[in-house]
């Protein structure tokens, strides 16, 4: 086996052993530790699913470089090789509010290389950790749905005209950051649109790549953790991730694109769906 099969082989588990951690847990995964760098409150369900992916890929002996919300940067040798992104429970308002009920779930994925642009993903996974469904993609290899022991092939819907679509929209960042960016960059152009809320990025991408919903609109930030792993989903389910001028994120560098600064972000069933999404909110 070379050395890309082992690191899906290992995504795969890596996911599923944050699941089987997130279940032991129980109540006890809500209990807080800290605040993170990016100034919110970790929880021990936090803490302990990052820590599940990142002793499985350590045991791996896989030269790995991992950014993650809780842990910051961790190098798992003397000299890493790949790059690699993780948010251990992205959703934690949810898990919160309704621990094993309601959708959050673990993100992580794989570059091939210490600076990657966002198309240079190897694997790119999601685990829906209420209800145990493993979604995941592997380069040129499409976006697959690992539901108890089995695997089937998914992809984005057909769905090109804006007024027969399903957007995701992630209305709580302003609230959360004291900001009006979303609103005025979506919603206040969007007027007459009915949109789906899940307080997590994590849901919103699988509900894209699974045909569920047909748009998610959000923006950078926090190191887009979760847009570095969502990129290798969408693009794999035939979708697709553009700026607000219409061009794909894929050759722009993950470690300088919208680091410092609020940049929109479209994902997208398709690219017409896309521009028409753009024609909208850019008048």
């Amino acid at each position: 086996m070379n050395e890309i099969d082992r690191i899906v082989e290992i995504g795969i588990d890596a996911l599923k052993n944050a699941s089987k951690v997130h279940d032991e847990l129980e109540d006890k995964g809500l209990e807080p530790v800290q605040m993170n760098d990016h100034g919110d409150c970790s929880l021990v369900g936090d803490i302990e699913a990052e820590k599940a992916v990142i002793e499985t890929f350590r045991a791996s002996g896989i030269p790995l470089r991992i950014v993650s919300e809780e842990h910051g940067q961790v190098d798992l040798s003397d000299d890493p090789q790949f790059l690699a992104v993780l948010d251990g429970l992205d959703g934690t308002s949810v898990y919160k509010e309704a621990r094993g009920k309601k959708r959050y779930g673990t993100m992580f994925g794989v570059f091939s290389s210490l600076d990657p642009v966002y198309d240079d993903y190897i694997f790119s996974g999601i685990m829906e950790l209420s209800n145990k469904l493993l979604y995941y993609s592997v380069k040129n290899e499409g976006c697959h749905l690992l539901r108890d022991g089995d695997i089937v092939q998914i992809g984005c819907s057909a769905v090109s005209e804006l007024v027969d679509a399903a957007i995701h929209v992630d209305e709580f960042f302003d609230a959360d950051r004291g900001s009006t960016f979303i609103h005025d960059t979506y919603l206040a152009k969007l007027d007459g649109h009915d949109f789906i809320n899940e307080n997590s990025s994590a849901i919103r991408y699988v509900d894209l790549v699974e045909g569920q919903a047909d748009l998610v609109l959000e923006c950078t930030r926090k190191g887009n953790l979760e847009i570095a792993v969502a990129f290798g989903l969408v693009t794999e389910a035939g979708g697709v991730i553009v700026t607000k001028d219409g061009v794909s994120i894929g050759n722009k560098k993950y470690l300088l694109l919208g680091q410092d600064k609020y940049i929109p972000v479209i994902s997208a069933s398709n690219i017409e769906l896309a521009k028409k999404l753009i024609d909208e909110i850019c008048p």
